[in-house]
């Protein structure tokens, strides 16, 4: 007894892990057997029309001329008796055929008696005995429908007349009529992927955390437990909210596949942008791919498309007239490089899509968990913040957050090291790399311009007599970097004048706007760069001239926004809230998710670090946190309409570059831990994004 109670003793971290690994499968088994199970029969359908205000009777046969670019596995039509008192009876015939070459594709026959018969047309559903694939273009099909009577009943098919698109003819018993019949076509059933998808999942949240557990157990350092969490985690955010699910993702990718394309084509010159215009393959394009909206076909469709190479030219590239986020590409190179990887092992569009992604996602893990490694101060704070379901949302995504989160990140905790860490003189080999970083992160955005200051947290002594020339030539360098970017020149430019009308040409939100707001300003218009400011009311903003005229009603504006749209600040900073941050598109989390980070945060704010700060540089960076944060706000208040009654487009999540800065504000003494248990948060932080994972694949399947 006395060995089995040492070896549970010896081996409790194991067993411990073992054990919740067990607990983790006994929940997802009871998920899938109270959500998942029976999801087979979802369909997805695509409707060439759906008004029917018409009713005509078909006596020999109907055809509809119509063209598609999905697959097709079965089509539905409204289908009702011409005489209530005298339904039809005998046989029906379907027939697909090819528009071009008349070539018979499907087929299927039914009993025409088990058509609904009512006061009400519904659609009645007709399989097909073949799956009729699209090769990837519009096709045009011919459907037959040829009814065999053996009674005096008559079928009549409900249809929309008027003038019809090209191309879209109908015809019954040998007359053509000006209408379209109403059809709907179901592309996709999902099945028994489903299930496969499921289980596959649920093995990966395992994975990660019997990885994270068993990396626990052996006491491995912290920061190398942040580089696996955040990759297996940030893999799995990758498989349940696929590319074009991030916010505004479609620009940044379109920007991303640009810059790769500008290397792939030896015809182009490097780096060509042009905001207005996209470069990708000529076949990288899949509509349901390239929709924000994530579904269970979304992901049955990436799935087959997957292993499907391309077979485009080697070099070719074309222009879509898609928009882009701006002429600055400093954060699209990592992305783009994975891109141009797809590119030249001749990767499809889907799996060349997924390699930028995991381009980016593996820069982010790097200057994560090395930024841990680095920082002397609050590790438990960086780590916690880089393993947010927000933050890894984002790093395994084409945004440019992804790159920017990281380089903050690394960055603070960089000048960290140089303010704290054991070194008592700094050489030049330590200040060039945080130069280095300087020069590339602060140009990217304008409101994490004040992150520079950190600099002046080193101790002069550390410096050496030059110590205050040093610092005052590093924000002076900084300052030019980011006065000499010509995106935030243009963007300086289009704040404008006293009476609040922004200058010409700007048209472009994500292209101009530093805040990156995500909702557009006139109802109906896309989010994100193709957002256009097309009224009149719309260009009077809350620009610098009309804050200083008409204070009270900026106060008012930020007062309301606060209110009414504090508790969505607050999801979209740790991601309570998911995928596109559009209206009627959110995927938004229980709020106990929302509690439970904020919680955890709280405790690894609560949570000694591996070494002491004095109370005024933890306050020193709190302020600079906060300057940051409040020209995210003032970019975002600065593109508001005035008739706005709360702030444009801001989310939470502007806030998580200096998030780890705001945690190092010092906390009353009588709150703080007595022991450094920063391992045990990142473990229950990860368990945490397991559930955030789980939540949000079931929002996905309900929808």
């Amino acid at each position: 007894m006395q060995r089995v109670l040492s070896f549970l003793k010896t081996h409790r971290r194991a067993l411990a892990c073992v054990l919740f690994c067990l607990f983790l499968f006994a929940v997802f088994a009871a998920v899938w057997l109270t959500h998942i199970r029976g999801q087979g029969e979802k369909s997805s359908s695509w409707a060439i029309n759906d008004q029917f205000h018409s009713f005509i009777a078909i006596e020999q046969q109907m055809e509809q001329r119509f063209s598609c670019d999905r697959d097709l596995l079965a089509v539905s039509l409204v289908l009702a008796a011409a005489d209530e008192d005298t339904p039809p009876e005998g046989e029906l015939e379907l027939v697909l055929t090819d528009g071009d070459t008349g070539e018979e594709l499907a087929r299927s026959t039914g009993d025409m008696r088990y058509i609904y018969n009512g006061w009400e047309a519904y659609y009645t559903t007709l399989g097909l005995d073949r799956f009729v694939e699209n090769p990837g273009r519009a096709v045009e099909y011919v459907l037959t429908l040829i009814p065999h009577y053996t009674g005096a009943g008559r079928l009549c098919v409900g249809y929309e007349a008027g003038g019809m698109p090209a191309g879209v003819l109908l015809t019954v018993d040998g007359e053509e009529v000006d209408g379209t019949v109403a059809l709907l076509g179901t592309q996709a059933r999902v099945g028994g992927f489903l299930t496969s998808f499921y289980w596959l999942f649920t093995a990966g949240c395992i994975a990660a955390a019997a990885l994270a557990g068993v990396l626990w157990a052996r006491r491995a350092p912290l920061h190398r437990l942040v580089f696996c969490a955040v990759l297996t985690l940030g893999f799995l955010f990758n498989v349940v909210l696929p590319p074009y699910a991030a916010p505004d993702e479609k620009y940044h990718i379109n920007q991303s596949f640009t810059l790769a394309s500008s290397m792939y084509d030896p015809h182009l010159p490097l780096a060509q942008s042009h905001i207005r215009e996209t470069l990708r393959r000529p076949s990288d394009q899949d509509p349901l791919i390239q929709v924000d909206q994530t579904t269970v076909f979304t992901w049955q469709h990436i799935a087959k498309m997957l292993g499907r190479p391309n077979t485009d030219p080697v070099g070719a590239t074309h222009s879509f007239n898609e928009y882009q986020v701006d002429a600055n590409n400093t954060l699209y190179w990592i992305s783009a490089f994975g891109v141009l990887l797809g590119y030249k092992l001749r990767l499809g569009f889907a799996a060349t899509l997924c390699l930028g992604r995991l381009a980016n996602l593996l820069f982010f893990a790097f200057f994560a968990a090395w930024a841990v490694k680095k920082t002397p101060v609050a590790k438990q704070v960086f780590a916690l913040v880089a393993l947010l379901p927000m933050t890894l949302h984002l790093a395994a995504s084409y945004s440019r957050d992804s790159n920017l989160l990281a380089l903050c990140f690394f960055f603070a905790a960089l000048m960290l090291e140089l303010a704290f860490g054991p070194r008592e003189r700094l050489g030049w080999k330590q200040l060039v790399p945080a130069v280095v970083l300087a020069l590339v992160l602060v140009p990217c955005k304008v409101v994490y311009l004040p992150l520079a200051a950190l600099v002046l947290l080193i101790p002069a002594a550390r410096l050496g007599r030059f110590s205050r020339w040093l610092k005052a030539g590093f924000l002076a360098l900084c300052l030019v970097a980011f006065l000499t970017n010509t995106s935030v020149l243009s963007s300086m430019n289009q704040y404008v004048q006293g009476d609040g009308t922004p200058a010409a040409g700007a048209v472009s939100s994500e292209a101009s706007d530093p805040a990156e707001p995500e909702q557009a300003p006139s109802a109906g218009e896309a989010a994100g760069g193709a957002n256009s400011i097309s009224t009149a009311e719309d260009m009077i903003c809350y620009t610098p001239g009309y804050i200083l005229s008409h204070p009270l009603d900026t106060a008012e504006l930020c007062i309301r926004s606060v209110v009414e749209q504090g508790d969505h600040y607050l999801s979209t900073l740790v991601g309570g809230t998911l995928g596109y941050f559009g209206l009627d598109k959110e995927l938004d989390l229980a709020w106990g998710w929302v509690i439970a980070l904020y919680a955890l945060l709280g405790l690894a704010w609560l949570c000694p670090g591996s070494a002491e700060m004095p109370p005024s540089r933890r306050w020193a960076c709190l302020a600079i946190g906060l300057c940051c944060c409040a020209l995210a706000v003032a970019g975002c208040i600065i593109w508001t309409p005035t008739y706005y009654t709360t702030i444009y487009g801001f989310q939470g999540r502007y806030f998580l570059p200096v998030l780890p800065l705001l945690l190092l504000a010092p906390a009353p003494r009588c709150l703080r831990l007595r022991e450094d248990c920063s391992a045990g948060l990142v473990l229950a932080l990860a368990l945490a994004d397991v559930g955030v994972l789980l939540n949000a694949f079931l929002g996905v399947v309900a929808r």
